[in-house]
């Protein structure tokens, strides 16, 4: 079971840079937003999203949204810029930015966002599924509000499974892949957590080699029966498995439920549930995009305003539903009403947890990834891999 989400603690505002002039008239706010969720018409969801924006304008204590578009990594990206312009050109920082919830430990690091108490009520942090709360922490405070989740699924074709299989052990016909080729090696990762923590007693991080080894016995299992080919290997992300899925040419995949969400319609007789785990328990890792406070020196109440309009359930739901990504909350999902996916949306949300932070996953991710490499590759038994990578993570630990 998921440990409880600890209230926010008291976190100290850094300071803000110089504040900027006001100009005449109503002055806009900035919002600065990854391609993907432009408020464009061609975008999934991005007409939702500008008649929000449109609507909120006009609403008594709204105002104009300026919003701009930038690449979600790299230079010139989101989170390069935001740091760039607080230390260099505050007066271009935006109001609110949308962030990976994985990148705002590092923005709260350097005091670039800032905690969304007590411009936010708490009861909107509350208002979130558990997972959604925890992955809005970062530096023991309140930082993000997720308005976007995505986790791992598993997509299954219904003309060979008439239920879906929970166990790997029940993938008895067909070909599974996953992203093999992935650096964070979730998939290992998740099945591995399905049963137990990523720490000791002292909090340590670690790996224990005989939970381990039974989730590579597993996936040898299924490699030796003909059931997961080499060629899984080769698919770095869900996009890839998603595609391969799509046409045809694998029977079950791992993948994220944005792709399913938003290209469902593409594949005929298929389905989708969490993840096969050892022992058929639901299980699945999420993460999420937040909406940050940027520490721009500014009022922050419109900006907290204009968060609390979009996140309201019937806005967050018509965006959610439309943009392929799943609400953060329990409220926003029961407005997707009818829809045929909120079966789906309901047991993933329901049975998520936070994937762990980028620190974690740089860690474990290559040493995951070698050991089902060598295990499916031959190189090695489950019990010689597990205790490898057991034995290299404890001698990494201070």
């Amino acid at each position: 079971p998921a440990p409880p989400t600890a209230a926010p603690l008291p976190t100290p505002t850094p300071p803000a840079p110089p504040p900027i002039s006001a100009t005449p008239g109503t002055p806009a706010l900035r919002v600065w937003l990854p391609p993907h969720f432009a408020p464009e018409a061609e975008r999934p969801g991005g007409p939702e999203l500008a008649a929000q924006l449109a609507e909120f304008a006009q609403a008594p204590e709204g105002r104009p949204v300026q919003a701009r578009v930038k690449a979600e990594v790299g230079p010139g990206g989101l989170m390069e810029s935001l740091i760039a312009a607080y230390h260099a050109a505050p007066e271009a920082l935006p109001d609110l930015i949308a962030l990976p919830c994985a990148e705002l430990e590092a923005a709260a690091a350097v005091g670039a966002v800032i905690p969304w108490a007590p411009s936010l009520p708490d009861s909107l942090r509350q208002a979130a599924y558990p997972f959604a709360q925890a992955l809005g922490q970062a530096q023991g405070g309140w930082f993000g509000v997720p308005f976007a989740v995505d986790a791992r699924i598993l997509v299954f074709s219904t003309a060979l499974y008439a239920t879906p299989p929970v166990r790997w052990s029940e993938v008895l016909t067909g070909t599974l892949i996953f992203p093999g080729a992935e650096p964070e090696g979730l998939t290992l990762l998740s099945d591995y957590l399905a049963r137990g923590p990523l720490t000791d007693e002292a909090g340590r991080l670690r790996l224990e080699a005989g939970r381990l080894t039974a989730s590579l016995a597993a996936l040898r299992e299924l490699h030796q029966a003909g059931r997961l080919p080499l060629s899984t290997l080769e698919y770095a992300d869900p996009a890839a498995t998603w595609q391969v899925f799509r046409e045809r040419r694998a029977s079950l995949a791992i993948t994220s439920a944005s792709w399913y969400l938003r290209e469902a319609s593409r594949v005929s007789e298929a389905a989708a549930t969490t993840p096969p785990t050892l022992d058929g328990a639901p299980f699945t890792l999420a993460d999420a995009w937040c909406w940050a406070l940027v520490n721009a020196g500014r009022d922050r109440a419109p900006t907290a305003r204009l968060v609390a309009w979009l996140m309201a359930a019937t806005r967050q739901a018509e965006w959610t539903l439309a943009a392929g990504v799943l609400p953060s909350g329990p409220a926003a999902l029961a407005e997707w009403r009818a829809a045929p996916f909120v079966p789906l949306a309901a047991e993933v949300l329901t049975r998520a947890q936070p994937r762990p932070n980028p620190a974690i996953l740089a860690s474990l991710g290559p040493l995951l990834r070698r050991a089902w490499e060598d295990v499916l590759n031959g190189r090695a038994s489950p019990e010689a891999a597990a205790e490898s990578a057991a034995r290299t993570l404890a001698d990494q630990q201070p």
